[in-house]
């Protein structure tokens, strides 16, 4: 492409995108999708902990995912640099997550730090931070939840 201002617009675009297959990943608790936006030998660092490679990664998400009837991450206010086949990304995050068998909504705001890198894939976090700033848990007893979004094991049945 001859247009710089253009490129950057649509790496911008795809950036963006990745970071919303993310989310929608964690929130259909997904460990193939969520483990897929990363390049082969990145890495995901959660509050310290960090899990490196593609496959090592699914796993992860994988045993994570399966402690929760529900976890829905929202990405937001994504700022994205440039420079060349690399960039850098910050999103501020909230979870609402509930763990199986449990009532209590849990909700943990945040911030993602990534570093992204082009790949014969399309754009590819090589890095993500995560970085707590709080967490709450809200008792549900009054919330109204729809059944048909999260399915039986949230209502054990």
């Amino acid at each position: 492409m001859n247009d710089p201002a253009l490129q950057r617009l649509l790496d911008e675009q795809a950036i963006r995108a990745l970071a919303a297959a993310y989310s929608d990943a964690v929130t259909h608790l997904d460990p193939v999708a969520a483990a897929a936006v990363y390049a082969e030998d990145g890495v995901v660092e959660i509050v310290g902990n960090a899990i490196a490679g593609r496959a090592a990664i699914q796993a992860g998400m994988r045993d994570s995912f399966a402690a929760f009837s529900l976890l829905q991450l929202i990405e937001h206010g994504g700022v994205v640099t440039f420079d060349g086949d690399r960039a850098q990304a910050r999103w501020s995050t909230v979870e609402l997550a509930v763990r199986q068998g449990q009532q209590a909504l849990n909700v943990i705001f945040g911030r993602y730090e990534d570093e992204l890198v082009r790949t014969p894939e399309g754009w590819r976090f090589a890095r993500r931070r995560f970085t707590l700033a709080g967490r709450t848990q809200v008792e549900t007893a009054k919330f109204q939840f729809n059944p048909a979004f999260f399915g039986p094991a949230f209502f054990g049945r």
